[in-house]
C-alpha cells in the first residue's frame, strides 16, 4: 500500500523494551524505554490516534471507514522488560497495545530459546530484559485495560510447510490464553513473519481473531485481518520515520530504492561485472570520499 488514502492505518511492531546497560552488549530487537516515550509521543503529538486492535478488527468487519492517523501498537515474544518499561509509558501516554504471548514460557525462568542476545540470562543485566512474561504480571496489565494479551504461538518453533504440528502447537497457544487471561477469541501473531494459506486456516479454524504477519505494509480494509501487515520499530527510529511508515511514503521509497539497485545490478551485470554488488559498494565508496575531499 502506497500513500494512505484515508481509509487505511499502520501496526507497529515492537519486542523488547530494555534500557541499554554499560559493559554488557547492546541488546537484540530492542528499543530503549526513552526512545519508545519519544516515539509515542512524537506520534501522538502528530495528531495520531493509538487504536486497540481489537477495536480496530471490529471497526474493519463493520464496513466503516477509518480516520486519518490510527495506528496501532503491538509486542512480540512476550519480554518481562514490557511489564517493567513499556507499561508505565503506555499508561502514561494511553497508549493501547496487544502483547503476543509465546504460551510456554509463561513464568519460566530460563530465556526464550529464540533469544539471541548474547547476554539472556546472564547475571550482568536486569532478569526482566530476557525474561518471560509471568501470568501475574500479565493479569496485572489486562486488569488496568489498556494491554490485551495474544498467541504468538506456544512454543515459536517454525512449522513452515507442517500444517498439522502448526494447527497443534496454535490451538494449545490459544487455549492456554483463554484459560489464564479469560480472553474468549485471541488474536494471533505469526512466528518468523512466516505463514501460508494452510497456517491461515488453521488459525482462523482454532478461533483466532485476526493473524498479523511481519509484512511492512499499510492495513487497507477490507483486507483480511488474517493477512494484516506490521512495520518493525528500530531503536533508531525517530517519530518522524514511523509517520513515514505509518502514512505509507516508507514503502515508496523501500519499493524504488529496491527497483534501482535492481536495475543497476543488471546493468552491471550486462556490462561484465561478475560481482555487481561489490562494484556498486565501490562505485559509492568513491564518490564519498570524492564528497569529503576539499
Amino acid at each position: 500500500m502506497y500513500p494512505r488514502d484515508g481509509n487505511s492505518f499502520g501496526i507497529l511492531m515492537y519486542h523488547r523494551i530494555a534500557p541499554r546497560i554499560a559493559g554488557v552488549c547492546r541488546p537484540t530487537w530492542n528499543v530503549p524505554p526513552e526512545r519508545l516515550r519519544r516515539q509515542l509521543a512524537g506520534l501522538l503529538s502528530r495528531g495520531y490516534q493509538a487504536w486497540p486492535l481489537r477495536r480496530a478488527v471490529a471497526h474493519c468487519r463493520a464496513g466503516e471507514p477509518f480516520p486519518a492517523r490510527v495506528f496501532v501498537v503491538t509486542f512480540d515474544d512476550g519480554y518481562d522488560c514490557i511489564y517493567r518499561y513499556a507499561w508505565p509509558i503506555l499508561k502514561e501516554l494511553s497508549v493501547p497495545a496487544t502483547v503476543f504471548m509465546v504460551t510456554a514460557y509463561l513464568d519460566a525462568e530460563v530465556p526464550f530459546d529464540v533469544d539471541d542476545w548474547e547476554a539472556a540470562g546472564s547475571a550482568k543485566v536486569p532478569a526482566s530484559t530476557w525474561k518471560p512474561l509471568s501470568v501475574a504480571h500479565c493479569a496485572e496489565m489486562l486488569e488496568h485495560g489498556l494491554i490485551e494479551v495474544g498467541s504468538h504461538t506456544h512454543t515459536h518453533l517454525d512449522y513452515y510447510g507442517k500444517p498439522e504440528a502448526f494447527r497443534r502447537d496454535v490451538t494449545r497457544s490459544l487455549d492456554v490464553v483463554r484459560d489464564a487471561f479469560g480472553v474468549e477469541q485471541p488474536s494471533f501473531a505469526f512466528p518468523f513473519g512466516r505463514f501460508d494459506l494452510d497456517m491461515v486456516v488453521a488459525v482462523r479454524q482454532a478461533g483466532a481473531l485476526c493473524a498479523l504477519t511481519t509484512e511492512e505494509k499499510l492495513v487497507v480494509p477490507p483486507t483480511d485481518p488474517f493477512s494484516w501487515g506490521r512495520f518493525r520499530v528500530h531503536q533508531s527510529d525517530a517519530a518522524a520515520m514511523l509517520v513515514l511508515k505509518l502514512s505509507g511514503h516508507y514503502t515508496v521509497l523501500r519499493d524504488a530504492w529496491h527497483w534501482v539497485r535492481g536495475q543497476w545490478r543488471r546493468g552491471r551485470a550486462l556490462l561484465g561485472y561478475q560481482d555487481p554488488h561489490s562494484e556498486l559498494t565501490t562505485v559509492r565508496g568513491v564518490v564519498q570520499r570524492r564528497v569529503a575531499s576539499p
